[in-house]
């Protein structure tokens, strides 16, 4: 399938948009559907890939404008959306200041409220809820997260 594109402005202003597309793209994999139109919270996710999906993406993009943009904008985000019936990748690309992942610190081996930090876990939260995900630093800077839809045993014909 060829990949849905969409290039938004660098800044969280737009970040809803963006996250609205990655929540679309992840309601075609999973199959859940969306509530009631009428309803003004029908676009929440609850479906646990979607909720995985764009949990994961919402962490990238904050990072991307704070830390590659540095909160001025100035740039753009660039999606490439594939879902397939299966999973969803995701390609976030920027041209900001480029990540050293490598220098994200590991997480304490137990967490509680004296050894959880105030931040820095948006890279954990993602890799905890993704099946994959990888960086290559640019300009311009490449994130691919991927999510695979587990199919339960006992629903054999259905999606969960």
């Amino acid at each position: 399938m060829a990949p849905i594109r969409l290039t938004v402005p660098g800044t969280l202003r737009y970040r809803a948009i963006a996250v609205r597309a990655i929540a679309e793209a992840a309601r075609l994999v999973s199959g859940s559907t969306v509530r009631d139109p009428n309803d003004a919270q029908a676009h929440d996710v609850r479906d646990p890939f979607d909720t995985a999906v764009v949990s994961a993406f919402a962490e990238i993009f904050n990072n991307i404008v704070i830390h590659a943009y540095q909160r001025r904008g100035g740039g753009m985000i660039e999606l490439a959306i594939t879902p397939t019936d299966r999973e969803l990748v995701i390609e976030v690309k920027d041209h900001g200041r480029p990540f050293d992942i490598a220098g994200v610190a590991p997480l304490p081996g137990e967490l509680d409220e004296d050894t959880l930090p105030e931040g820095g876990m948006g890279i954990h939260i993602a890799k905890t809820m993704l099946d994959e995900m990888t960086y290559e630093p640019g300009p311009p800077n490449l994130w691919r997260l991927r999510k695979r839809l587990v199919v339960a045993a006992a629903s054999a014909g259905g999606r969960s």
